[in-house]
């Protein structure tokens, strides 16, 4: 039954069916399409699943294939320097840029790098760091691998944190302006009752030098 199952066998079937009945080719066939294919097919794939799952959880194999990814990309980015770089300066400027994503398949290039491109101008900006207007190798290198693959949970989380932040500076900003405008209404209301004042004391100087004059008419 072990050669039947795992061997050759062809010459156990045969011998079955010669020297015992020929109906033991449809016992064979049957046997060895549930339990030879099938039943032995069925564990040799969770034992090469189980081993897969090992091997991609070792360290070692990890940082190799970390590594290989990093040389890989850096000489794709390197490759597209060298394509883009029309002038031979080293840098990519915002018209090379442009130029070069007009073609189709540089687009579909970026994109199979995990990078789509739907606004030439906006990545360009994006990718430029410096802000010389020129991208050089390594902001195209880092750049890339940065903006490449769907967003991660990390920088959805500091951009939350961010946008909180800002959010507090605006309103702390907005309640110093209203303390301002208080102090400016206070400031106009003190000006008014000082014109108000300088308007009135003329009348009050003229109206109490009358009083006066009566006063020593009468005295007389």
């Amino acid at each position: 039954m072990f050669e039947l199952t795992l061997g050759n066998f062809g010459p156990i079937a045969r011998m079955l069916q010669e020297h015992v009945s020929p109906y033991f080719v449809i016992f064979s066939i049957l046997h060895k399409v549930s339990f030879g294919f099938a039943g032995i097919a069925v564990v040799s794939g969770v034992f090469m699943s189980e081993t897969f799952k090992v091997t991609a959880s070792d360290d070692a194999i990890i940082l190799w294939n970390m590594e290989q990814r990093k040389r890989q990309h850096r000489s794709k980015m390197q490759d597209f320097m060298q394509y883009a770089d029309h002038s031979g300066d080293g840098f990519i400027t915002s018209g090379e840029w442009h130029k070069v994503l007009q073609n189709e398949n540089a687009r579909n290039w970026f994109a199979g790098q995990g990078l789509s491109i739907e606004d030439n101008q906006n990545l360009f900006h994006l990718l430029e760091q410096d802000g010389n207007g020129c991208l050089d190798a390594e902001e195209l290198l880092k750049g890339v691998a940065r903006l490449q693959g769907p967003a991660r949970s990390l920088y959805v989380c500091v951009l939350q944190k961010e946008l909180i932040r800002l959010q507090r500076t605006v309103n702390e900003s907005l309640k110093m302006m209203q303390e301002v405008n208080v102090i400016l209404a206070k400031q106009s209301t003190v000006e008014e009752c000082l014109q108000k004042l300088a308007t009135d004391q003329p009348l009050c100087t003229s109206q109490m030098a009358g009083h006066g004059r009566a006063c020593s008419n009468l005295g007389a």
